[in-house]
């Protein structure tokens, strides 16, 4: 680069260091706006924790999922919370439990195990042929049909609809509760307290 524009040598250092605080003024803005667009990376950083067999990719559009996460993760729950035998009930409950919301983890974890060993004793089967998935703001209604069975013995067929009550902190999903609708209906009038 030939700074030798003037024949006085004072003018062409003026003529340099004019280039040269042009320079560091440019730097200085690049510098200050790569900060500003780190700091703001860092600050709408999420972490996402998927479930395994989850069957797809994942979208969190302004900080709400896509349905297709919902129903995948509904899918999970259902299948942990109906479909059971005497053996594999009291780890699919615990796996099950990892799914619910640390206010609402004392209460459930209480009736799953309760379950778990009601099972055991009873050596019920259980599985849950899942229809249909409607999924709301801040529930998601599973309607499908149930068979349990006493060995070979089947002890019940029918059309069982569940409600998952959820909320999303942070992309997490917690799940707040697992009823069956007619029980959640009954408390909701007041009716099946004791």
């Amino acid at each position: 680069m030939n700074t030798e524009v003037f024949i006085q040598k004072t003018s062409n250092l003026f003529v340099e260091n004019r280039l040269l605080k042009f320079v560091i003024v440019v730097l200085a803005f690049a510098v200050s706006f790569n900060s500003f667009m780190v700091y703001r990376a860092v600050k709408y950083q999420r972490v996402v924790l998927i479930p395994p067999k989850m069957t797809g990719t994942v979208e969190f559009v302004q900080g709400k999922p896509t349905d297709k996460y919902l129903r995948d993760i509904s899918r999970r729950i259902v299948t942990l919370a109906t479909s059971y035998s005497p053996p594999t009930a009291r780890a699919q409950f615990e796996e099950l439990l990892s799914y619910f919301a640390p206010e609402s983890y004392p209460e459930a974890s209480r009736l799953w195990y309760s379950l778990a060993s009601r099972v055991e004793e009873s050596q019920v089967s259980s599985v849950y042929y899942l229809e249909k998935i409607k999924i709301g703001e801040d529930f998601i209604e599973i309607f499908g049909n149930l068979k349990q069975f006493a060995g070979n013995t089947p002890l019940d067929n029918t059309s069982k609809t569940y409600i998952i009550r959820y909320r999303l902190h942070d992309g997490r999903f917690y799940a707040l509760s697992f009823k069956e609708k007619y029980a959640e209906l009954s408390e909701a009038k007041g009716e099946g307290k004791e």
